[in-house]
């Protein structure tokens, strides 16, 4: 995948882009296979050793799907496929996106019970049959119109490269990056209706030590605090950030999933937050949410 260049692809990009890959991958591959007793040929598409099938295209093939988060990880989410399976391959060509998904994790989860299973199945057109199922269903829902794919970079996509790029920080080193204070700023100027574009313009020239407001919107100064658990044990949110300053009209507070994902936002205005906090020295999310509570759904409609 080190070919494609990845900044600003939207998520769907991102998948259809790994899909041609793995279906290229899959084009590639032979469909014979040879037996080796002590040694694997890397070269050829599935090779067989003892009987399992293992190695070659057919374990690029499988990281691919696994890396991409395609995989489910639990046993109960896993739908049992033996049953079409046994009676050929074209059912595979109406399932909805979503069965596509379940019959991927299934062929790619059964490696869990029987070595060599991903392999046996990309031998039989399987696994080649639901990647270009995927691919189809992802370009239909794209638009069909891929020669725009990536070539332009939009807001909704920089955030996503964030967020991976935090959470894949987050598995190597432990720690996620900082990057909760710019989502939240950012996620908080969709939330009241700011325009992006304004939003651009007004903290390009910005830094992270601006005092009391973060932006202003319609003669508004508003500051955010936001907090995220790791989702690592005993990582819940208990203390929250009070403001220090009174330098702003109104205040909203924003928590997170361990994915970056808003679960609920509230609203303060500056005379009820002194009238409220002044005097308390630790806050917890109890306490903001006596405020007025924001509608989250407008992030998942808001056209980016």
């Amino acid at each position: 995948m080190s070919k494609y260049n990845f900044f600003g692809r939207t998520q769907l990009e991102l998948e259809i882009l790994i899909l041609q890959q793995m279906e290229s991958l899959l084009s590639k591959s032979t469909n014979s296979y040879r037996k080796f007793d002590s040694k694997i040929d890397q070269q050829i598409g599935t090779v067989t050793l003892g009987g399992a099938y293992t190695g070659g295209k057919a374990s690029d093939i499988f990281d691919m799907a696994w890396n991409s988060g395609w995989v489910y990880m639990e046993d109960d989410q896993i739908v049992p496929w033996n049953v079409q399976l046994e009676h050929g391959l074209e059912f595979i060509d109406n399932l909805s996106e979503d069965n596509a998904h379940d019959f991927l994790s299934f062929v790619c989860r059964g490696e869990k019970w029987s070595e060599g299973y991903f392999g046996f199945r990309v031998e039989d057109g399987s696994v080649k049959a639901v990647v270009r199922r995927l691919l189809k269903v992802k370009q239909d829902r794209s638009g069909g119109d891929l020669s725009r794919v990536g070539t332009e970079i939009n807001a909704k996509a920089l955030r996503a490269n964030l967020v991976r790029s935090a959470l894949l920080w987050q598995k190597e080193f432990g720690v996620a990056p900082a990057v909760t204070s710019a989502l939240s700023e950012f996620d908080a100027a969709i939330l009241v209706g700011m325009p992006l574009e304004k939003y651009s313009e007004y903290m390009r020239d910005k830094t992270a030590v601006s005092k009391g407001k973060d932006f202003v919107f319609k003669s508004v100064r508003y500051q955010i605090k936001a907090n995220r658990p790791s989702g690592k044990p005993g990582s819940f949110v208990t203390l929250v950030g009070k403001a220090t300053n009174y330098d702003w009209d109104q205040l909203i507070w924003i928590l997170y999933n361990p994915n970056y994902v808003v679960q609920e936002a509230w609203l303060w205005h500056v005379d009820a937050y002194t009238r409220l906090f002044d005097g308390k020295k630790r806050l917890s999310p109890k306490d903001y949410r006596q405020g007025l509570k924001l509608d989250v759904s407008v992030l998942e409609t808001a056209r980016f």
